[in-house]
């Protein structure tokens, strides 16, 4: 995998008459755990939906996991990890249930293995035969970390994931995200919260479509 796990110029994406994305260029190596701040309406999903491959850029160019951003989105898609800020569960399915059907979509081998690990891992083996309505704030954030990172990935999206969670749980999370990075996991995370931007290796604000700073 390159050193650059994104490395991208001039990304832009416009809906209608209205520029959503204004010629964003952005660069983050491998392990980092890059954080985009910004308020709201100012294009961070939009971006991260593009380079994990669900959006095509209208203008620029540049890569991500080594896949151009434009024409390779179908080899993206294997590699990434994105987990939403409503957190996409199935909910007439249990947790177990849940992160089975994404190894399988995945085509993971040995996918009752991975399961269980990812259930262990994340501290939801007690937990697994609940449905996510049944979860709290926390467990559900838990499980649906596990279900982003079943496959494996080498980049991980994270659209603001602590969201509606009590402050024990956004520590414990941060607490697991820097264990990934250290683990070698690239992450890019959107947040609204201030101190979480301090736990961020490098930091990039957006608004209104426009990238202010970064660094």
């Amino acid at each position: 995998m390159p050193d650059l796990v994104i490395d991208v110029s001039g990304v832009t994406k416009k809906f209608g008459d209205k520029t959503v994305v204004n010629g964003i260029g952005l660069q983050v190596r491998r392990g980092e755990i890059y954080g985009f701040l910004g308020p709201n309406g100012s294009g961070k999903t939009t971006f991260i939906r593009m380079l994990c491959g669900l959006l095509t850029p209208d203008a620029g160019d540049g890569t991500c996991l080594g896949y151009d951003v434009r024409t390779q989105q179908a080899g993206i898609k294997r590699h990434v990890g994105y987990m939403t800020q409503k957190f996409s569960f199935y909910e007439d399915l249990n947790i177990r249930e849940n992160l089975d059907f994404i190894a399988r979509i995945y085509g993971i081998p040995d996918r009752r293995a991975a399961v269980e690990r990812s259930l262990e891992r994340l501290g939801l083996l007690h937990r697994h035969r609940q449905l996510p309505r049944q979860l709290s704030g926390g467990q559900e954030q838990r499980g649906a970390i596990a279900r982003a990172i079943i496959h494996q990935p080498q980049l991980l999206l994270l659209d603001e994931p602590t969201a509606g969670v009590d402050p024990k749980a956004r520590r414990e999370f941060w607490d697991e995200i820097h264990q990934l990075s250290h683990d070698g996991l690239t992450v890019l995370i959107t947040t609204h919260y201030m101190d979480e931007a301090e736990r961020c290796h490098q930091i990039a604000y957006l608004a209104y479509g426009n990238l202010l700073t970064q660094g």
